[in-house]
């Protein structure tokens, strides 16, 4: 489903404040699971999350650290498997080379090519089993409002395009509860892209900002200057579309399709008319990569991306914070 445009406007339209009294159920709603007791990991657990619906970076943003982390600690990612066909309640190890995206969602298939990833709607019950099995750190893909495992260290994952929009909850904005309560639980905010609403001027003035930016990887640089057709199923396909340009690729078609889209035969056989009419190249994410089925992988492209921070010291800062999180219990 396409986000309302009005989730965007500042001040709030017309149709957000008549939505206002659903968005204050929302937000009470999400305060009430959140003030559940939840269980506390022998190890540190990091949260990738935000306060809105809709894609941010944050699985770009766990990939990140969790390259990062992994020099010094055995770590596991957390997820719940999106869009996942497979509901099983045990918490799942994906197996790249058993699983589908089917079985566990296509963040749960990206993050396992990096560490171990389990995939379970409870979070708690996922990192028990991930520590069982030798886990010394754990990062959660999302799920800063999930209330069954305590977050050691709440990032909160900001696109700086989009910001919070007009700063109200579901459904009359964009937001999954209260900004002032999910701030108050935030140990860091992670703002990704230019600072286009002015977020900046608006977390408080004690709060913990690394600003970061979204590059792509060195493998674009083999179709700078050719013609492809592009395609993507994620939170704003604008975004991969934009930074095609940006490195100088001519997109000849361009098609995009809603969030987490699982494709249908007859959309890929359109793709597939089209790489063949044009000749050219059809190229999307590796987040759609994923979803494609096997047969059809070898037609496509993934062109993937990687942060690129503003200041370099953002991963040793964070490193300090968790070493002392470990001094702590240790």
């Amino acid at each position: 489903m396409k986000a309302p445009s009005f989730w965007q406007k500042n001040p709030p339209t017309l149709m957000a404040r008549a939505l206002t009294p659903f968005s204050l159920i929302t937000q009470w709603i999400t305060k009430r699971r959140l003030s559940k007791l939840q269980w506390k990991a022998s190890v540190p657990v990091i949260c990738c999350g935000n306060l809105t619906v809709g894609g941010t970076g944050k699985t770009t943003i766990a990939l990140e650290l969790g390259k990062y982390f992994q020099l010094e600690y055995k770590i596991a990612f957390l997820t719940r498997g999106y869009k996942r066909k497979n509901r099983t309640t045990d918490p799942v190890l994906v197996n790249p080379t058993f699983h589908t995206v089917e079985d566990v969602g296509d963040e749960a298939l990206l993050l396992a090519q990096h560490a171990p990833t389990w995939v379970a709607a409870n979070r708690a019950e996922s990192a028990q089993a991930a520590i069982q099995n030798g886990a010394e750190l754990l990062i959660m893909d999302d799920g800063f409002q999930n209330p069954t495992l305590y977050q050691d260290m709440p990032l909160l994952v900001i696109d700086g395009a989009t910001g919070f929009g007009n700063y109200k909850a579901l459904p009359a904005g964009p937001l999954r509860e209260s900004f002032d309560d999910g701030l108050s639980r935030a140990k860091a905010c992670i703002l990704i892209g230019d600072d286009q609403t002015n977020i900046l001027k608006i977390l408080p003035k004690n709060m913990l900002v690394f600003q970061s930016f979204l590059e792509m990887d060195q493998s674009i640089e083999e179709y700078s200057g050719k013609s492809v057709i592009a395609f993507a199923g994620i939170g704003r396909p604008d975004k991969f579309f934009d930074a095609l340009i940006d490195n100088q690729l001519h997109l000849i078609e361009k098609k995009s399709f809603p969030d987490h889209h699982f494709y249908s035969s007859i959309e890929l056989e359109q793709l597939l008319l089209l790489k063949h009419h044009y000749q050219i190249p059809l190229v999307t994410t590796p987040k759609d990569y994923v979803r494609l089925p096997s047969v059809f992988q070898s037609h496509v492209i993934p062109l993937g991306v990687h942060l690129k921070w503003q200041n370099q010291q953002t991963l040793p800062e964070l490193q300090r914070i968790l070493d002392a999180m470990f001094a702590q219990d240790a």
